[in-house]
């Protein structure tokens, strides 16, 4: 069986670009613990991070699609280049407390941006009529992460926390060396010429206009990755006061982010049985009964257990929302659509759930953040069931 050169670059992005998530965003908590900050400013790092990248995704996404030198792959390039330099940055001493905050805060918003240009420039490939699986290389990139995660909780019982700035760099190294031989899709020239010839013209505003069902799609992501991101940030605290360690916590990620694999690497089969529709609700489901397993938990097991979750939460909301978005919208407003997914999800609901999650836990305690995530959990799927009554009317009107 022949392998498509461009999946398999592809997949390799993915595989390392998340092992770097890995250290921005799953060990937060744990660096910036060596520097004894507490759990507000924790949040506030990642949070304001999360809301810088919430207003440069739809912007970067314009770039690319009114210029005809720059791509979404260049992009991702520059970022992973400032990466590395800002990391760098990180390791070099004396750094003051403040400005390993500040530029950890940068690394943050750098990899909260990328993955929505990931889905895009396979949705790029699909739409130009090129073989590119995105399920499998986000399901594979799962997997590198819960290895990586499961590792790494190890591997810092024998190291200083400061080697963690220098390996985020080498990784993004290898993101940029993979990103420079995969080429670029034929549809960056399409967006191109629509734009020359006056299609695909549409501003945010205009497209929520267009696309009167996507507001509630994005206020349920926000609300699910409200309550998704502050258990991931903070579930060093809740496996701690369960009587764990951080060695505990690369068992839980890994748990999670292996389980991913097999519902994103079997989507593309998945949602040719099933409607998209019923699968989001289902998954806005799963996220509710993940939050409120958490809640209940009273030991390691049972957080392992809500960690299985994970297959129908983040696992098929990932790949369902991106193919939502390419299938839901006209190809020419797809880039900002992905744009505004990435900056709903991991953008804002990350940020709101951070800063959030950091304010609950240092006044209610761990319990407390977690009634919280069960409250938002159940609110997103309100606004995901909005949503899809929404885009069905949308269809009819459409067709008709």
């Amino acid at each position: 069986m022949r392998i498509d050169r461009n999946q398999l670059i592809y997949n390799f992005i993915h595989i390392i670009f998340w092992c770097t998530y890995v250290v921005t965003w799953s060990y937060t908590a744990v660096y910036l613990e060596h520097y004894e900050y507490s759990n507000t400013v924790v949040g506030m790092v990642t949070g304001m991070g999360a809301i810088i990248s919430v207003l440069l995704q739809p912007l970067l996404a314009s770039f690319v699609k009114k210029s005809r030198r720059l791509t979404t792959r260049k992009i991702i390039i520059y970022l992973k280049l400032a990466a590395i330099v800002f990391s760098i940055g990180m390791c070099l001493e004396p750094v003051g407390k403040w400005t390993v905050a500040l530029l950890f805060m940068i690394l943050a918003t750098i990899d909260v941006t990328i993955p929505a240009m990931l889905s895009t420039l396979a949705m790029e490939y699909v739409n130009s009529g090129n073989t590119m699986n995105y399920g499998v290389a986000r399901g594979v990139g799962s997997v590198a992460y819960a290895a990586f995660s499961f590792i790494l909780g190890y591997i810092l019982k024998q190291v200083d926390i400061k080697w963690l700035a220098l390996l985020y760099a080498v990784l993004s190294l290898f993101v940029i060396i993979f990103c420079v031989f995969l080429k670029d899709p034929l549809e960056h020239r399409e967006n191109v010429s629509q734009l020359t010839s006056g299609k695909g013209r549409h501003d945010q505003m205009g497209i929520m206009k267009k696309y009167p069902f996507l507001i509630y799609f994005l206020l349920g992501t926000v609300m699910l990755f409200m309550g998704h991101n502050m258990i991931n940030m903070f579930l060093v605290r809740v496996i701690e006061k369960a009587g764990g360690a951080s060695e505990n916590l690369g068992m839980a990620l890994a748990i999670a982010a292996i389980l991913e694999l097999p519902v994103m690497a079997l989507f593309n089969k998945l949602v040719k049985r099933i409607k998209i529709s019923k699968l989001l609700i289902f998954s806005a489901t799963c996220f509710l009964a993940k939050c409120l397993l958490t809640f209940l938990s009273g030991n390691l097991a049972t957080i392992y257990l809500a960690q299985v979750l994970q297959i129908g939460a983040f696992g098929l909301f990932t790949p369902a929302s991106v193919y939502f978005i390419n299938t839901a919208m006209d190809r020419e407003d797809s880039s900002i659509g992905q744009a505004l997914l990435g900056a709903f999800s991991l953008g804002l609901g990350g940020a709101l759930g951070n800063v959030f999650g950091g304010i609950v836990i240092e006044h209610n305690g761990v319990q407390g953040m977690l009634l919280w995530t069960i409250i938002l959990a159940g609110m997103g799927l309100f606004f995901i069931a909005k949503c899809v009554t929404r885009y069905c009317f949308h269809k009819v009107d459409f067709v008709s």
